[in-house]
Order: C-alpha cells, then structure tokens, then sequence
C-alpha cells in the first residue's frame, strides 16, 4: 500500500467515524447459559453453585457443550435460540444504556 492509498484510507475512516453512531452490544450470555434458559433449567443452575459449563456436563449431561458442532446442532431451530435469548435477557441484570443480543433480534 502506498503512502498516499494509506492517507486516502485514513482520511475515509475518519469521515465515516463522524458519521456512524457506535453502538457497543454486550454479547455476555455464555453459549451455556443459552443452553440452560433453552433446557428450562435456570431456577436449578442458581440454586447449584456451579459454573454454566460444569451445569450442563453434569446437570444437563451436555459434554461436548464447548463444541462449535454441539451448538450449531443444538441450536438449528433458530426458534430455540431466539427464545433462550429472550430469557436470558428476562432473567440478566443488564445495566441500563447497554444493549444485548435480545436488542439485535428487534
């Protein structure tokens, strides 16, 4: 890249930035706490103790729940997925002025 392509590309990306509202998304639900709103199981993971991973190996008999192939199979019903992130955002304390992935689904 030439010095004067890098200027151009830099001259863009700040007249874009002053252009473009940032909107930061809080994408903090675990793919396990998914999984556990999905199985209906919430009320029992609180009153376990454990973390959302060793929930669903134990509790749910979910071992492979780390697994990209597990959740892209487990989640093919986008119906499921859009309703555990609707109860995830029901049940989390989401600081007001943050957005969520239940905010990407409007």
């Amino acid at each position: 890249m030439t010095e004067m392509t890098e200027f151009v590309l830099l001259e863009t990306v700040m007249a874009l930035q002053q252009k473009i509202d940032v909107v930061n998304v809080i994408t903090a639900p675990e793919i396990e706490m998914l999984i556990i709103h999905a199985e209906g199981a919430y009320d029992q993971f609180k009153r376990s103790g454990k973390k959302p991973s060793e929930f669903c190996k134990t509790n749910l008999r979910m071992h492979d729940v780390k697994s990209y192939d597990f959740v892209k199979q487990y989640f093919s019903n986008p119906q499921l997925l859009v309703k555990a992130i609707k109860e995830y955002r029901r049940t989390a304390n989401i600081p007001k002025g943050e957005y969520s992935l239940s905010d990407l689904l409007r």
